[in-house]
């Protein structure tokens, strides 16, 4: 409990120090200070409910050599454990990352440490460009038959603003809106793959961030009064939606893809750079699970058999956990679709199906 209580004192200093340095104007400052204090309580709950949880946050890793994964941001933190599991159910595991250099030194780590099963192979894919993700999925469509598992894991947190080629903010684009569109042009793949018994898998790696999420249908890169970590908060409420709707239209059009969302936990990882937490990372070691542990309710929804025809779910710690009452809003889901189709130039997120 004392780890607890030091985390909640050096959450509120950091949200401070971090407020403080800010030239905003007041009415904006206060909106600032609230969704700050509710970031710091919720990570205060989400440590406490890891802590809590920490028995129960366990998968098994049976061998599954026919199976071919796909881990987007699979080279660094939470993407690079996830891909080390995968391997050690002798997977084959493509590492999508936008350095592959990076890539190809996982890998080398990996055998080095003595997992010898799986295959990996590494491709270039920027998450921050829609360009960069066709080439991606045309080059897994040309050199792969079978997908059978997605795990749309890429992701940053917390940058100063910054739009994409795209004319997308960052977060949005990276986090969101380029694995939506990876997963639409991979649906033929991943639907040929899965069987009514045994269906496909995409993961979305989403947070508990998105609890504290709106989607800004207005202005949805926060250009006109920008708040990082309340368009984070939006590209993760968007991930969790999106698995939704894409469980819907699976259901609707009988597709052989299921699809879940995942809360990794408060990981000791490199996506903290840009906050203060990361100038003290030697102490948040203690508070933070694991990349490990993090990525461990990813690999549950990739491959547990008890959560076959669950989809839709938000699991936490290798559970279902609680999500925004936002999810359930139909009005919402529908808008969001119509509006994401347009950004990513498709008519219909199962055109390439028909």
């Amino acid at each position: 409990m004392m780890y607890f209580i030091i985390g909640s004192a050096i959450a509120i200093v950091a949200g401070a120090l971090t407020l403080c340095s800010s030239n905003k104007k007041y009415k904006t400052l206060t909106r600032a200070l609230i969704l700050e204090a509710k970031y710091n309580l919720l990570g205060v709950i989400e440590n406490i409910n890891d802590f809590r949880c920490a028995r129960i946050n366990r998968t098994d890793l049976p061998v599954q050599s026919e199976k071919v994964a796909i881990v987007t941001g699979g080279a660094r933190g939470i993407g690079a454990a996830v891909t080390k599991l995968l391997l050690q159910c002798d997977m084959k595991v493509i590492i999508a990352c936008r350095k592959p250099a990076a890539g190809e030194k996982l890998i080398k780590k990996i055998r080095e440490s003595g997992v010898k099963t799986g295959k990996a192979e590494v491709y270039q894919l920027d998450n921050s460009s829609l360009k960069s993700v066709r080439n991606f999925a045309e080059q897994i469509k040309r050199d792969h038959r079978q997908i059978h598992i997605l795990i749309n894991n890429a992701g940053i947190m917390f940058p100063p603003y910054k739009e994409t080629e795209d004319g997308f903010e960052e977060q949005w684009a990276v986090n969101y809106l380029s694995h939506f569109l990876l997963t639409a042009l991979l649906m033929p793949l991943l639907n040929a793959t899965g069987t009514k018994e045994k269906k496909s898998r995409v993961v979305n790696v989403s947070s508990c961030a998105h609890i504290l999420g709106t989607i800004n249908f207005e202005d949805i890169n926060y250009k006109d009064e920008y708040s990082t970590k309340a368009s984070y908060a939006q590209s993760k409420l968007a991930q969790v939606l999106f698995t939704k709707i894409l469980h819907e239209l699976s259901l609707k059009n009988d597709l052989n893809v299921e699809s879940y969302a995942v809360h990794p936990g408060i990981v000791s990882t490199e996506l903290f750079e840009n906050t203060f937490f990361h100038k003290i990372m030697f102490i948040m070691k203690f508070l933070f699970k694991t990349p490990e542990q993090g990525a461990t309710p990813i690999v549950y929804a990739a491959i547990n058999e008890s959560i076959e025809d669950k989809g839709g779910m938000y699991i936490n710690n290798c559970i279902e956990g609680y999500t925004s009452s936002l999810v359930l809003n139909e009005n919402i889901k529908k808008k969001l679709l119509q509006l994401t189709l347009k950004q990513v130039q498709l008519k219909d997120f199962l055109q390439y199906l028909q």
